[in-house]
Formats: structure tokens, sequence, C-alpha cells
């Protein structure tokens, strides 16, 4: 027996028997960690949640709204310690998921607004309204600006008739579309541009009520969620209906 004990003690097995196990043990752990029921795995769904808007059944069409969502994640991995060959894993298996659309780095007003006067150009002709109502209004000062763009489809002397409004000037607040654009610097063309830090969807704020049915709504979402820069590339006369 002693001789056997011995035998084996000097052989490799003991070290192979190790291995084993440490692998073993590993092993087990790594399962553990990224178990569905695992502190890991709960860590990332509380990540994506909070990435997510509560109506993200509402921003399916949003191109590559996705992209919030993969680097939120990217970023916690980061600062978990997440390295390597997992990391490496983690977003290939998300990048082939989330590969379709890609927000824009820019979007123009104009094309914003051109395509907000299209969508009530119907309505126009039946009200017999010639153009919308849209005020570019400039704050701030040398160091830092801002521009805020208001906008309603309904012209203003309409919308004064009907509300009875005759000295007072209407405040922000009772336009139905606002954004509120922070300038970061200015195009080949001159054009200023800058981001999108406060924006109004049909009166109420773009996370409360958020229906992107239509196009500029969808650039709206960009700039606001995505990151998209505005372009301020257009005048507030540069827009009007065509009547029959």
């Amino acid at each position: 027996m002693t001789e056997h004990v011995k035998a084996f003690s000097n052989s490799d097995r003991p070290g192979e028997i190790i291995k084993a196990c440490v692998e073993r043990l590993f092993t087990d752990v790594v399962k553990d960690v990224f178990s569905p029921h695992g502190t890991f795995s709960s860590s990332v769904r509380d990540e994506i949640a909070k990435a997510l808007p509560s109506n993200i059944s509402n921003l399916i069409n949003l191109p590559r709204y996705n992209d919030l969502i993969i680097t939120a994640l990217k970023a916690r991995w980061m600062d978990a310690g997440v390295t390597g060959d997992m990391l490496r894993r983690a977003e290939q298996a998300i990048d082939e998921v989330l590969h379709d659309d890609v927000i824009p780095e820019f979007i123009s007003l104009n094309q914003l607004l051109e395509a907000f006067v299209d969508v009530h150009q119907e309505k126009a002709s039946e009200k017999g309204w010639h153009v919308p109502h849209i005020t570019i209004n400039e704050a701030g000062g040398a160091r830092v600006r801002y521009v805020h763009v208001l906008f309603d489809a309904e012209p203003e002397i309409s919308y004064r008739d009907r509300n009875k409004l005759r000295e007072r000037t209407r405040s922000e607040t009772d336009y139905a579309n606002r954004l509120s654009v922070r300038i970061t610097g200015h195009t080949d063309k001159g054009h200023e541009y800058g981001e999108v830090y406060g924006a109004q969807l049909d009166g109420q704020p773009i996370g409360r009520h958020f229906n992107m049915t239509s196009k500029w709504q969808r650039q709206i979402a960009a700039l606001y969620f995505g990151g998209a820069k505005l372009i301020v590339d257009c005048r507030e006369e540069d827009f009007t209906y065509h009547l029959d």
C-alpha cells in the first residue's frame, strides 16, 4: 500500500486530477454565471430594460435604435471587466442580430419639415391652408447657442381665429411640435448643426406619447433617441402647402 501511494504521488496523476477538477470547477462556475437564473443574466436583462423606452413596440421602425442597446451593453461589459473572447463573442452575437439599418449622422431640418408638410397636405387642401406655422427661434450667446424649432400644421392666422387670440403671443408650449437644439458646429456649407436635447410631438413630450407613423416623426426619434445631429438648413418662410 505504501509503495503504491508513494508511486502514485511521484507520478503525473495527481497533477492531472487537480487539473481536471480545476477545469470542471471553472466550467461549472461559468455555466452558473450564464444560467438564465444567474446574477450575470439578471444584470444583462436589467441593462437591456434600462436601455429601452417603455413603449418599445412603437420604435420598431426606428433605423438602428438598437445601436443604443449595443452601446449601453458594451459599456457595461467593459466596466465589469468582461474582455477577450467572451466580449468578442457577445459583440458578434449582437451585431449579427442588429445589423440592418444605421442611424444617420446628420438629419436635415429642411427635409424633416418638408416631410411634415407632405403628411398634412391633404388636410391643408380641405381646410384651405396656404402655409404651416413654423417658427425658428435662436437663443444663447457667443459660447453656447440654442435653436428652438416650433411648428404646427395649422397656419397662425387660423390658429388665432379658432382660439380667439388677438394680442397675446402664444408660448412655446402652445405649439404641437417642438425641437430644442444645442448648436455644436457648422457644416461645410456654413449651416449650423447640433444635438436635439428636447422634443415634443403632437402636444406631448416625445417620451410620453410617441407614435412613429410618419417619416418626420421617425427622424425626430433618430435625433432624440439615436443621437443624430440636426442641420438647421432652412428658413421659416421656405414651406408652403400646394393648393389645387
